[in-house]
């Protein structure tokens, strides 16, 4: 069983007092996942959620040929998978582990009980539901009304972390295809997109590597807001 001090740090466990932390601790069940493999698919009923402890896992959709389509990507700390309050829902996107992941899964009937007992816990699974509703709304805006440059900017925006050397860097751990088919673009489209953002002298590609030397730059080319505004 996991400690509460294993699970306390967890945005999803907020505010919730010692005794629903050992509730909580007793109903989660950690799983590790190799590189590539599936977590669930579409279609599947949703019988858990789950959060990431370590690693990176991709949601995707299928199109009817079974070609995979990006969603988002979760890294630790984060939840997905969040409850189907109806038996006999099923899941619309799938989700696999882009890099070697450890997991924690709840049940459904066990969270369902958890959220019966606990108004807080209650709130946080709203929460987060309003929020993964309004990333999903603010991407699909994106989609609708901007420019590839300027889904491109915000999609940089997003993924930029800061490096050693205070520099804004995104390290590249999607493949040409998957962040064109996160983008709503082919391929080739994608990289004219990424040579005129360098040629503007908003980023710089180097390697795996792509950093960011202009970030108003690229706020200036989207008019979604920004992932701290969400």
């Amino acid at each position: 069983m996991l400690s509460i001090d294993q699970i306390r740090e967890y945005p999803l466990f907020a505010g919730l007092d010692e005794t629903e932390l050992a509730n909580l601790s007793a109903c989660l069940i950690k799983r590790t996942f190799a590189k590539g493999a599936y977590i669930y698919y579409p279609g599947n009923p949703g019988l858990n959620t789950y959060l990431v402890e370590t690693g990176l896992v991709r949601l995707f959709f299928i199109d009817a040929a079974g070609q995979e389509y990006l969603l988002n990507l979760i890294g630790p700390n984060e939840a997905f998978g969040l409850p189907l309050l109806e038996d006999d829902q099923f899941r619309v996107t799938g989700a696999a582990a882009h890099q070697p992941s450890v997991v924690l899964s709840i049940g459904r009937e066990d969270l369902l009980q958890l959220m019966d007992h606990s108004p807080q816990f209650m709130r946080n699974i709203y929460l987060e539901l309003v929020t993964i509703a309004r990333k999903l709304l603010l991407h699909t805006r994106s989609l609708v009304t901007l420019s590839l440059n300027g889904r491109l900017a915000t999609m940089l925006l997003r993924l930029t972390k800061k490096d050693e050397n205070q520099q804004c860097v995104i390290n590249m751990l999607l493949s040409q295809e998957e962040l064109a088919g996160w983008l709503g673009a082919s391929r080739g489209r994608l990289n004219r997109a990424m040579n005129q953002l360098q040629q503007m002298g908003l980023i710089r590609v180097d390697g795996q590597k792509i950093v960011v030397l202009d970030s108003p730059g690229l706020e200036k080319m989207t008019e979604e807001q920004t992932l701290e505004q969400v």
